[in-house]
């Protein structure tokens, strides 16, 4: 195997060991057990932390700590924080549980996997990216969030090149490892972002494989309580903890959770420079989140079936995008590597921008139960336009091929309930095509 990473074969060893699995999932109530965990820690407001010795300070500078907590979260907290060390251990064990379980079992001493918290999702993108890339590389990237797309764009300045391609296309997927010399990673969101459509994740991880090259996947439409993306093959998972780890657009936080060597090594340094670092409050609101996370998910999971489905049914809507239907292009792929199919719905009426913008107009009062707004994930339902808002920096040809058309409406079902829902969307659909 040839790779230009130093950490790869080593993970690739103990990815075939303890990552991959046929069993899908982490059973429902050991997630839920998880999450909760024994309550929420403090609030650890401080920017420095005072040393034993001046021992003890060196040690934690070169990451060493006897009394087993995150030595670089009680230096400053740019490097980390207690508060955050929580969250990361608990997003860790989500994700990754069986991994612990497996190396436990084997009596493995070594670490496996790391896990670091960051300020944004797009700054978790960012510093993974600047870890894994250098001048000369080149980044595989599937249809992604918008700025995602533009960070990667540019690089170009940079000397990395980045290529756009249809990550559900597993040939495709084939030829531009191939075909593209020094391919610093494959990143890729599934389902994704705006359009839902879904990638095989186990058969890329195994064409990743056979060139060395680091499979980064976006979970933050799934969360793991849906999708274990190293299960399938993943290499690198991130997440935006904005969203549905959050849950109620409280606050602002991304994951990274890979090989520990990698992160370590590589993630870390730059995290460090950098200093894209979670405040403790921060921290804090997002691990109240993964408390009931699994409820949230089950509940918007089922609503956003059932609705669905009646909009599929509908006259004055054209076309529906949702994993779950089967009218989706990959439903199958779905049903084989989620556990349920999300709270995210995609859909074009009859007619296309003009009612489409219509639609969303009504959904902006706040006599409706739903918002115009650009997040997701959140117990309330948001309404928006990709082509003008989330993806709007997305050259337009692109965003054609990719389905991002003008009438594209994207669909964020939060807790309101079924009918309450309904009943609006109902409403605001006539209400898009009088006058």
């Amino acid at each position: 195997m040839k790779t230009m990473h130093e950490w790869y074969p080593r993970w690739f060893e103990r990815k075939q060991k303890y990552a991959r699995t046929d069993e899908r999932f982490l059973s429902e109530d050991r997630f839920a057990s998880i999450g909760v965990g024994i309550g929420l820690p403090n609030i650890v407001q401080k920017s420095t932390f005072s040393f034993r010795n001046v021992k003890d300070g060196a040690e934690r500078f070169l990451g060493k700590s006897k009394s087993g907590e995150k030595p670089y979260a009680r230096i400053y907290t740019r490097l980390g924080n207690p508060t955050t060390e929580y969250l990361e251990k608990v997003l860790f064990q989500l994700d990754c549980q069986h991994i612990i379980d497996a190396a436990l079992k084997a009596d493995e001493r070594k670490p496996t996997i790391g896990s670091l918290v960051f300020a944004s999702g797009m700054a978790a993108i960012a510093c993974t990216t600047f870890a894994l890339v250098k001048s000369g590389t080149a980044i595989l990237s599937g249809n992604v969030y918008g700025c995602t797309d533009s960070f990667f764009r540019s690089l170009e300045k940079f000397g990395v090149t980045s290529r756009f391609i249809d990550m559900t296309d597993l040939k495709a997927v084939e030829r531009a490892l191939e075909e593209t010399p020094h391919v610093a990673m494959l990143f890729l969101e599934t389902p994704d972002n705006p359009t839902l459509q879904i990638s095989d994740l186990e058969g890329i991880s195994r064409l990743t494989e056979k060139h060395g090259v680091p499979l980064v996947v976006d979970n933050t439409f799934a969360t793991p309580f849906l999708q274990q993306p190293f299960r399938l093959g993943a290499d690198i998972t991130i997440q935006s903890l904005t969203k549905y780890v959050n849950g109620h657009s409280t606050s602002v936080g991304g994951v990274v959770i890979g090989p520990w060597n990698f992160v370590g090594d590589h993630l870390f340094p730059v995290y460090k420079d950098h200093g894209p670092t979670p405040s403790p409050f921060d921290s804090w609101l997002n691990a109240q989140g993964v408390q009931t996370l699994h409820l949230r998910m089950e509940r918007v999971c089922a609503s956003a079936l059932e609705l669905a489905r009646r909009l599929e049914k509908h006259p004055k809507v054209a076309r529906v995008y949702y994993p779950g239907l089967p009218s989706h292009p990959q439903h199958a792929v779905a049903k084989r590597q989620m556990r349920a199919f999300g709270g995210m719905i995609a859909f074009e009426l009859q007619g296309g921008y003009e009612p489409g913008v219509r639609l969303m107009d009504y959904f902006a009062s706040y006599t409706t139960p739903m918002e115009l707004a650009v997040s997701l994930g959140s117990a309330v339902s948001y309404i928006q336009h990709p082509a003008s808002m989330t993806h709007s920096g997305v050259p337009e040809a692109d965003r054609r091929a990719r389905g991002i058309t003008e009438g594209l409406v994207r669909w964020s079902v939060g807790l309101e309930g079924v009918e309450t829902l309904w009943h609006a969307m109902e409403e605001g659909i006539a209400q898009a095509y009088r006058g």
